[in-house]
């Protein structure tokens, strides 16, 4: 079973980050394109940089949560340095039940928000006319990715002991 999980982590590892890569490809390419296009063609095509920017917040969400994975997201490291280990593990923890918290609204909300497009058929107000509700689409998966995240991250910080206080407990 343990072996089954681990699998699951590193394919559901690489699927985050291929698709995040994907994403942004797709934005730097269609921008490069455009580019090219306007410059050389005197030609233009409708809706690149709405795509692309769509592309790229779809990029983000989805590889955001590798940032919790790993805990590279910005936060105030002096605090954590100046505090007592427990303390800083304390924080670090009511720090990450508070961001789960907001994921979990994010996701929620974000729901919501595309369950409304879908029922009004909302558009977006470009000629692409792209029905809104496709990119509004990354809100509550990515609220969900990092919501995932966060409680691995919280579950990690609440059960794992901390190794500099159990090494202080045995000498």
């Amino acid at each position: 079973m343990l072996h089954l999980l681990r699998w699951l982590g590193i394919v559901w590892d690489r699927f985050e980050t291929i698709v995040g890569g994907l994403f942004l490809t797709l934005s730097v390419s269609i921008v490069v394109i455009e580019i090219v296009g306007r410059n050389l063609f005197s030609v233009s095509m409708i809706g690149a940089d709405e795509v692309a920017s769509f592309a790229v917040i779809w990029s983000v969400f989805f590889t955001a949560s590798i940032g919790v994975k790993k805990n590279i997201h910005v936060r105030i490291d002096v605090l954590f340095l100046l505090l007592p280990p427990w303390a800083a593990r304390l924080l670090d923890a009511l720090g990450t039940g508070l961001s789960l918290a907001f994921t979990a609204y994010l996701t929620y909300s974000g729901w919501e928000l595309v369950q409304e497009s879908i029922m009004l058929g909302e558009m977006t107000m470009t000629m692409l006319r792209m029905p809104l509700w496709i990119p509004q689409s990354i809100i509550p998966v990515g609220g969900f990715l990092l919501s995932v995240r966060l409680l691995q991250r919280l579950i990690y910080l609440l059960r794992t002991p901390d190794p500099e206080l159990t090494l202080r407990n045995q000498l």
